[in-house]
């Protein structure tokens, strides 16, 4: 079980503690993301020096200069070489673009640096953290996790493919469409771009007949799309700087 892999990833090392709402700490969450990122990298070859791989990590290191950064977190960005519609983040800063999304995308960067942000988004609001904090609570396993229980992870491989299919609250959607509008718009692209990303995953979807993969994990609907509008037509970036 997935929370279980990932407590038990902490726990074999000591708990550092707890985060606000949480039982990660930042140090936790960088240790699990680095764990995970190198089964991520074991599974799919990930893009170097490519025009589309320094495309990425220019305009992540843009948005992160306008983000409300975390003190100790190695943000990362990197492409993977899959077809797959999605882009993904780990918890304590790594970021994958995939291939099929950033041709999806084409030339439109401005849409590109609102979807990096929002991942990035994720990773600020502590999102994938708060989640599992949830899980254990409603489990009743975090007492007994809490109580000196340890075990090593046999199954990384496992739990890196299920928080790359990690479906978010609609909650932490919003706060993560929020979180990436304004770190777009601060860091000078259009936040127009999100809208245009929906617009063609919409054409996608319809076309296919099927879900892409970032519908998946982050799911769409019209409220969504809304709030995004409201918040461009308002000017409401109260994110980042």
């Amino acid at each position: 079980m997935l929370v279980v892999f990932a407590a038990a990833l902490v726990l074999g090392g000591a708990i550092g503690g707890c985060g606000k709402g949480t039982v990660w700490s930042t140090k936790d969450e960088v240790r699990i993301g680095q764990e995970l990122s190198k089964e991520v990298e074991h599974e799919y070859r990930v893009e170097h020096d490519t025009a589309d791989a320094r495309r990425v990590q220019r305009i992540g290191e843009r948005l992160l200069a306008h983000s409300d950064e975390r003190p100790g977190v190695p943000y990362s960005f990197s492409v993977l070489d899959t077809k797959q519609v999605n882009a993904v983040s780990l918890p304590g800063g790594p970021i994958y673009v995939y291939r099929g999304l950033l041709d999806l995308v084409g030339s439109d960067t401005d849409a590109l640096a609102c979807i990096i942000g929002h991942e990035m988004g994720h990773i600020n609001g502590r999102h994938i953290a708060h989640q599992y904090t949830k899980e254990l609570e409603l489990q009743g396993l975090l007492t007994v996790l809490l109580g000196g229980k340890s075990a090593s992870v046999q199954n990384l491989a496992g739990l890196a493919e299920e928080l790359l299919t990690l479906k978010f609250s609609r909650d932490d959607e919003y706060e993560a469409d929020a979180r990436g509008l304004s770190y777009a718009y601060k860091a000078g692209y259009d936040p127009n771009g999100l809208i245009r990303f929906f617009q063609k995953l919409e054409v996608l979807e319809k076309q296919g007949g099927q879900e892409p993969e970032f519908l998946m994990t982050h799911p769409l609907t019209q409220a969504r799309i809304n709030r995004a509008r409201k918040i461009i037509e308002s000017g409401d970036y109260r994110f980042g700087h």
